[in-house]
């Protein structure tokens, strides 16, 4: 019973140190789409120019995907999310001391490889910790951080900015990821072991090869690379689509945006606890149609929309169909994959994600320099990316997860939860 207990406490630990660690690192993901309004002022750049500064963080952080699964994998996942944090936490506060269009590139380019290994190394750390009938609910409660990362971190760049300046709003926010570094030293032991991958267990038990020759991978890629299409376009261009179409300040800006970001926050738990349960097993691609679905409607009700308050209420109503997509793709890998191989295909699907995140910034902010800096085209660009998703989704056969659960269960020689 005593060590029953201890297993809980370390477990529930871990997961609130994750949570606490993709706070921050999504505090300092989203500043830089705050203070991309005063940076273009500063150095003169054009709407091209500022998609190019969102985007480079993007090439980065895709190209760490893969790489920060693999070795979490190999290596445990304390000892990469421990790099990750110290990197992306230096490179933050070197962004309040940028001094022109080319060093932003170069640190925007350097803070993606700092980040890019963290979203795979936390999935590994839940499965390590977490029983699998457990995963879909703490893998939920961890992106449920992020989403709150975003609705409290764009109101806190904001208000720095307003007060501060955006140079010492990035130098805050680097000091603080770096003592979050600190505690995460001392305190965060993944599955109870300081370094829970000992050297013979190191193998991946599926071979990198079959897992990326597996369609189920590559339908969570495609399904995830849709989604944050809108998730990085919307991050990127609705602060500037706020201020300079609805002309509200940065503050007021930073307040509205918090609001679907807390719908997004209540969406994912709830999405997290219908994914654990059992008849939720192999109809998850319906919750991806239904998001995709109701994400496309939104987009386009809500740049249609007459006043700053429709905006927003539609802006929630899509934030709850993209949470719908997104929660769906980054549970299922803890579900039903090998706890092995976790970090590899979860590294897989990121990527897709974050190669979205190289296209949407600056492909909307090309479409919004071509029309005369109307977002109307930007918008159909995220409308037009939830077919990815949509027909994807439809490609995943009702019971094909069951199916490499239970082959993977006969793999490892676990009985199916």
């Amino acid at each position: 019973m005593t060590n029953r207990m201890s297993a809980n406490k370390v477990k529930y630990v871990t997961l609130g140190l994750l949570c606490l660690t993709w706070l921050i690192n999504y505090f300092d993901k989203v500043a830089i789409n705050v203070a991309i309004i005063p940076l273009s002022k500063q150095f003169g750049l054009s709407t091209a120019h500022a998609g190019l500064i969102l985007s480079s963080f993007f090439l980065s952080y895709a190209i760490m995907q893969p790489i920060g699964g693999y070795l979490s994998d190999k290596l445990g996942s304390r000892k990469v999310i421990l790099f990750s944090a110290v990197l992306w936490s230096l490179f933050t506060l070197l962004t309040g001391f940028a001094w022109s269009f080319a060093s932003l590139i170069a640190i925007r380019f350097l803070f993606g490889i700092g980040e890019g290994s963290y979203p795979s190394a936390s999935s590994v750390a839940v499965a390590e910790s977490f029983p699998q009938k457990q995963r879909a609910r703490a893998k939920s409660i961890l992106t449920s951080s992020t989403t709150l990362g975003a609705m409290i971190g764009s109101l806190v760049a904001a208000t720095l900015t307003s007060w501060f300046g955006w140079k010492y709003m990035f130098v805050a926010l680097g000091a603080v990821g770096f003592a979050v570094c600190f505690v995460l030293f001392f305190f965060l032991k993944p599955g109870g072991q300081t370094d829970p991958k000992p050297a013979g267990e190191a193998k991946a038990k599926m071979p990198l090869k079959q897992l990326v020759s597996m369609p189920f991978v590559w339908q969570l890629t495609l399904i995830y690379f849709g989604a944050s299409i809108v998730t990085w376009g919307m991050q990127s261009w609705m602060p500037s689509y706020l201020v300079k179409v609805h002309h509200l300040d940065l503050v007021s800006m930073g307040a509205l945006s918090s609001i679907p970001s807390l719908v997004g926050f209540i969406s994912v738990l709830i999405t997290g606890w219908l994914l654990d349960k059992k008849f939720a097993l192999g109809r998850e691609k319906y919750f991806v149609i239904v998001g995709s679905v109701v994400t496309a409607i939104c987009i386009y009700l809500m740049f249609q929309a007459p006043s700053v308050g429709m905006v927003v209420f539609y802006q929630c109503l899509s934030s709850l169909g993209g949470v719908l997509i997104v929660t769906t793709v980054l549970t299922m890998p803890l579900k039903y994959l090998d706890q092995q191989v976790i970090g590899s295909a979860s590294g897989f699907v990121y990527l897709g994600g974050q190669v979205a995140g190289i296209i949407a910034p600056s492909l909307m902010g090309f479409m919004i320099q071509s029309f005369n800096g109307s977002y109307q085209a930007a918008f159909w660009v995220m409308i037009a990316a939830m077919v990815f998703p949509f027909f994807a989704a439809l490609t995943l056969r009702r019971g094909f997860e069951a199916r490499i659960f239970e082959r993977t269960n006969t793999h490892t020689g676990e009985e199916p939860a």
